[in-house]
């Protein structure tokens, strides 16, 4: 059973048929509290550095006016899930809303916290969705859902040079500059093909910079493409830098089927952040 939510904007989007699906919840729907969606984005808003904030830069960052985030703001104070800071000018999370996410935390590794995500990119996207994590200068596959196609000798526990593999190109586009020098020097080997590879890590960081995700297609004859997404913060350490990636081949996917894909992608990202940063500090 899959419990997918997506946000007012989101087109409907085909499902696999063997994915049994609960709700599909959009805010401006009837089976869906808007006054509940909007809450959890003002505990959504709270993040690494910010970690205080003013009711004028909560209403920025969920783009609500400042009346209506002080009284949903408000509630929340009344329930505990936010305090006041020490100065009382601004506001941050509470106990009851931290002690949540510690439950879920402390019970599960990062694996069984991305799994039922990797589920619903499978399911919007229809590819194959992986879950890979730095290891040196490789990735390592530790956990994959099965789409329509699955490449062969993608096993779980598979290895690849970072240079070769979207997951592995997802994470070198969001080194910074320090943490990248030292992972090309790494890389770098003295054959011909260095050359290509070199040209391909930077062909991948300008794309993600404009597009917030990798995309390769140079797999069984480029007849399949891969899309990926960093998930890591810039200071961590390279053994807590994972990627998400989703594949299929290229027919099946069309330009509709990469957006769809690429949008599933950055939104588990998004959701998936936070909880690797909590599971990488356990």
């Amino acid at each position: 059973m899959l419990f997918i939510t997506y946000p007012d904007d989101t087109p409907s989007l085909p499902l696999r048929k063997d994915v049994k699906v609960l709700f599909l919840v959009k805010p401006s729907k009837p089976q869906s509290v808007t006054a509940l969606v909007r809450g959890l984005d003002i505990l959504s808003s709270f993040d690494r550095p910010r970690l205080e904030l003013t009711v004028s830069e909560i209403a920025r960052r969920v783009g609500l006016s400042q009346p209506t985030t002080w009284r949903l703001c408000q509630t929340l104070l009344d329930q505990g899930y936010l305090v006041r800071s020490t100065s009382g000018t601004a506001l941050r999370i509470g106990a009851p809303a931290l002690s949540l996410g510690y439950s879920a935390i402390a019970s599960l590794s990062f694996v069984e916290v991305a799994l039922p995500y990797m589920r619903e990119v499978t399911a919007v996207a229809l590819g194959t969705t992986a879950l890979s994590r730095r290891q040196g200068k490789d990735m390592i596959g530790v956990e994959r859902v099965d789409g329509l196609f699955v490449r062969p000798n993608e096993a779980i526990g598979w290895r690849a040079s970072m240079a070769s593999v979207a997951s592995g190109l997802a994470v070198l586009s969001a080194l910074p500059p320090t943490a990248l020098e030292a992972a090309m020097a790494a890389l770098e080997e003295p054959t011909e093909r260095w050359a290509a590879r070199r040209r391909r890590i930077e062909d991948a960081r300008r794309f993600y910079t404009e597009q917030g995700y990798v995309r390769a297609t140079y797999s069984l004859h480029g007849a399949y493409t891969s899309l990926a997404v960093p998930l890591f913060e810039d200071n961590s350490d390279p053994a807590d830098q994972w990627a998400l990636t989703c594949g299929e081949i290229v027919e099946n996917w069309g330009t509709e089927g990469v957006e769809r894909a690429a949008a599933a992608l950055k939104r588990a990202r998004k959701l998936l952040q936070p909880a690797l940063i909590a599971t990488a500090a356990k």
